[in-house]
């Protein structure tokens, strides 16, 4: 288990803990795992609140938490003698709340690093030991903290004091910058602040600080658009203690274009500056007492370097000649170099960075190499991913070594660039002829499985190229396993384009030039993402980049951060009504999986203008436009752009009122009582007007009777109660009848299929779409060969090979097939209910909660069934076996019959009851890992 998360602030410990003495033997339970969790509010103001959780283990069934106390010390040895230190000390709390307790003590300041720790009491009132010392740590929370100030290399468009224009003509995309300081004394503490746009890459003394790559986070980082509310700017933060030294130091800082600038041309963005930019301060705490501060100014020192380009969608360039060792280090000369100038600084608010960074996850050797010319060699890497490769060459001084990036190859071995777009994908490396050479770029990334190389120096080996796989480092949450390899490997394909796509904002299409936040492409499959990675803090990130396009209006931007900001140059603020409807959605799987009610508070202000908005676009609350059901496969078997089957004012109507109906339950979550009433209503009316409009009372179906269009009203509950039935079967004769088994059905529609089909007892029919191998599928991708989910159903080779907005199927996979679902916020309250259907004989899952571990893992055979299952501490459970069509059942567990002749038979501990429906025997269960064991007739 990792000891160490990152958080806004740059990082939180996670202690572990084993109970030990006479107080583990009265208690059930012990703290094995705590966490604490920092945020930043709607306006770009970190929150002092820090929120803390824990997990719990438990030594026997059952076990609930009544009760908890924490204690937070301003010192380890407050802490160890159980002094709150004048900080705070939560008393004895009775409640069973493990998930998000927030911090009540006295206020925190900036920079104050705290430790603490949580003991919790049983249901019979017995404590548990104190869990060992996690340690929280503020970062810089007001303006005035900043001593620092931005920083840039001159250049045209830059500003010197005094004068108007640098007098440089241009500046680098990628410039260095570096200080040298004294340190007189002992380091007890110290930490760096930085915020380096683009990105950036920090050194301390010749020493690279951290393993983080494409950071920070891309965010809106000022606004050029009469928005609502402010852009924010992230920093991070870093313990640097080890790096520094008595005597000369020296900070070295390195830029590159990212996002944010564009000193060469931009390939699908529009850039938000003129050039990189640098805030960093060093703050050093001496054992005499003393602080010794370092911030950006117009004393450091910068100069171009050896990368000549770089560009997030295009590509880097790197001349190895132009490096010049020793410049990180204390010591070097850098009289050639040119002081700093004070650039336009971002407007954003400076905010600590609440999400994991970004790194080289995991690394690939090729698992083959193609030569499909003279001179030309592609490598093979056997897995579509994002991120760069790794050279490693020997040659002359000047050679230049050239590498393309392609997810698909034509027959004869040659890279087919059709899904890069604009994007040029490359990355050219030039020698300086000093024996074995390694290099990877910085400040790009790639969607690629292939990469051409030219210009090698000699015949190129598997050792001289290696794939580097680079994501935002979130935890896995989930894995699932079944007995099908196809669904396996569609679930391996799905997971594989979720991870491609994480790299600070939820990225689209690997490839091409178009690797933006769009609302919709994620907001459809969010939920499929949290089953399988934890997508906490990278959901309230995300919200907050959402919030911070919004207008005074309500209007959203369908991409986050913005794409194109201003003119006519892209659809920022296209008219897609289903898109926005991402950002309610995001908070609500927020709450529903993370029992997290602090981002509807937060958002909820915006939720409201947001509806508010599309209600003055939809008279008589239905809507008058939308995009649709984008990428609906046509009767010629290509997807649509634009559906032509379901009207986009159906699913634009249909999304605005469960826009409604999400906001009134929230507003139910957080008391406020009126406005949950007014949003019921609404929704009411809104349900009325969407039947009046597009049910069809003759045919029984919505709109043209489309799968989308009779899916989309029952996930959403509009179907009147008499009229259910004949939705459901127009449902099923169109799925199996019109279109033989397969889906018909865009980003939208495929969410809705895989959201309501089980639960209106066509599960089979989600089974039969799933496994499908002819087009439109994923088994067809499969097929060709596919390692990610397609833009497009068929794969049509101008779209992207490796994008997420039809990745729904985890859901099916997890919540149906496994049967794990949240009956509570936060798994407070589970169900588990799998479906044994099609040629399935076993399925095996697992999702990490908030509250620990749930597990899953059946085997048919024949009249018998075998079912394992793990239930976290602290959450009650309603387990479900499945009868399978047996006439007359029994139940055993661990050896012990619980069900006979129907009924319930007690005496197992942590069964507390059960009963029988037609297809299954329920258990009321507590927590612990439980054995059944079906059999019948």
């Amino acid at each position: 288990m990792k000891t160490t998360s990152y958080t806004a602030l740059g990082f939180v410990t996670l202690a572990l803990c084993s109970a030990a003495g006479p107080a583990a033997a009265e208690t059930a339970l012990r703290v094995d795992q705590l966490s604490c969790e920092y945020a930043t509010d709607p306006l770009g103001i970190d929150v002092a609140q820090p929120r803390f959780s824990w997990i719990l283990h438990s030594e026997r069934r059952g076990g609930m938490q009544a009760a908890y106390q924490i204690v937070v010390a301003g010192s380890a040895e407050a802490l160890g003698a159980d002094v709150a230190d004048n900080k705070w000390d939560s008393g004895r709390v009775e409640s069973d709340q493990s998930v998000h307790v927030v911090y009540q003590g006295k206020k925190l300041s900036s920079g104050e690093k705290c430790w603490w720790k949580v003991r919790v009491w049983d249901q019979d009132g017995n404590p548990s030991p104190y869990s060992k010392p996690g340690t929280l740590e503020m970062g810089l929370l007001r303006p005035g903290d900043w001593e620092g100030k931005w920083i840039a290399m001159g250049g045209a468009g830059g500003i010197l004091p005094g004068k108007t224009a640098a007098p440089e003509p241009n500046t680098s995309p990628a410039p260095r910058f570096r200080k040298e300081f004294e340190i007189d004394g002992r380091i007890r503490r110290a930490r760096v602040y930085v915020s380096g746009l683009g990105y950036y890459e920090l050194y301390i003394n010749g020493k690279r600080v951290g393993d983080r790559v494409l950071d920070p986070a891309t965010s809106n980082y000022h606004n050029d658009q009469p928005y609502e509310m402010p852009s924010r700017v992230s920093y991070v933060t870093y313990d640097v203690a080890d790096y520094l030294k008595p005597g000369r130091n020296a900070l070295g800082v390195q830029l590159g274009n990212g996002w944010y600038s564009a000193v060469t041309k931009a390939q699908g963005r529009q850039p938000y500056g003129d050039r990189p930019k640098l805030l960093l301060q060093l703050n050093a705490d001496c054992s005499d007492g003393r602080r010794i501060s370092v911030a950006t100014d117009l004393t450091w020192k910068t100069a171009g370097g050896p990368v000549l380009d770089n560009e997030i969608c295009g590509g880097e360039s790197y001349d190895a000649r132009l490096e010049t060792p020793g410049w990180t280090s204390a010591g070097y000369d850098d009289s050639s170099w040119q002081p700093g100038i004070l650039p336009q600084p971002p407007s954003g608010a400076l905010v600590s960075q609440m999400i994991p960074a970004a790194k080289v996850i995991e690394t690939f050797k090729p698992v083959k190499i193609l030569k499909p010319a003279e001179g030309v060699c592609v490598y093979d890497f056997g897995q579509n991913m994002s991120g760069w490769t790794r050279l490693r060459v020997q040659g002359p001084r000047g050679a230049k070594v050239q590498l393309r990036y392609s997810p698909v190859i034509y027959d004869d071995g040659r890279i087919d660039t059709r899904p890069n777009g604009k994007a040029t994908q490359t990355d050219t490396y030039t020698l300086k002829g000093a024996g074995l050479e390694e290099w990877e770029p910085r400040f790009t990334l790639h969607g690629f499985r292939y990469v051409e190389v030219t210009g090698f120096p000699g015949e190129p080996s598997a050792e001289n190229l290696e794939a580097r796989f680079v994501r935002s480092d979130l935890d896995l949450a989930g894995d699932f396993a079944c007995s099908n390899p196809l669904i396996n490997q569609i679930h391996h394909n799905v997971l594989w384009t979720f991870l491609s796509s994480l790299q600070g904002i939820p990225q689209d299409a690997a490839e091409r030039n178009e690797r933006v936040g769009w609302l919709g492409d994620t907001g459809f499959v969010w939920e499929d993402y949290i089953y399988n990675i934890d997508m906490a803090a990278f959901t309230a990130k995300w919200l907050c980049d959402i919030r911070d396009t919004q207008r005074p209006t309500g209007e959203l931007s369908v991409t986050a951060p913005t794409w194109w900001r201003s003119g006519r140059k892209g659809p920022a603020y296209a008219p897609y009504p289903c898109w926005i409807s991402t950002y309610p959605l995001l908070a609500w799987y927020a709450h529903q999986y993370y029992a997290d009610t602090r981002l509807l508070q937060q958002h909820y202000d915006g939720f409201e203008k947001m509806v508010a908005y599309k209600a003055q676009h939809a008279p008589g609350h239905i809507f008058t436009h939308g995009l649709g059901d984008h990428m609906e496969p046509q009767a010629g078997g290509v997807s649509s752009f634009r559906p032509t089957q379901t009207s986009p004012l159906l699913t634009s109507t249909a999304y605005y009122y469960y826009d409604v109906w999400l906001l009134a339950r929230m507003a139910e979550v957080l008391g406020r009582d009126e406005d949950a009433r007014r949003y019921f209503k609404l929704a009411g009316e809104i349900k009325e007007a969407f039947n009046r409009k597009f049910f069809d009372e003759t045919a029984g179906y919505y709109g043209t009777g489309t799968q989308t269009a009779n899916a989309l009203a029952l996930y959403f509950g509009m179907v009147p109660e008499s009229r259910r039935r004949s939705v459901v079967e127009r449902l099923a004769h169109d799925i199996t009848v019109n279109h033989k088994g397969h889906l018909s059905t865009g980003i939208i529609g495929t969410n809705a299929l895989e959201q309501t089909l089980a639960d209106h007892g066509l599960a089979e029919l989600m089974f039969g779409i799933a496994t499908q191998t002819t087009p439109p599928s994923w088994g067809y991708q499969v097929r060709q060969g596919a390692t990610t989910i397609w833009e497009t159903w068929e794969g049509e080779p101008h779209h992207s090979m490796n994008m997420k907005m039809l990745g729904s199927s985890e859901v099916f996979f997890y919540r149906d097939l496994a049967g794990i679902a949240p009956a509570a916020p936060g798994f407070r309250r589970i169900t588990i209910k799998p479906r044994i259907i099609g040629d399935l004989t076993w399925v095996k899952a697992w999702h990490n909660t908030v509250r620990g571990q749930v597990a899953v893992h059946w085997r048919k055979d024949g009249r018998s069934l075998a079912m394992d299952v793990t239930i976290p501490a602290n959450s009650r459970a309603k387990v479900s076996v499945p009868t399978m069509g047996l006439k007359s059942v029994a139940v055993a567990e661990g050896g012990k019959t619980v069900w006979k002749d129907g009924a319930y038979v007690a005496g197992v501990v942590g069964i507390s009851g059960a009963s029988q429906s037609a297809d299954y025997v329920a258990f009321d269960v507590g927590s612990g890992s439980y054995s059944f064991r079906l059999t019948g007739q």
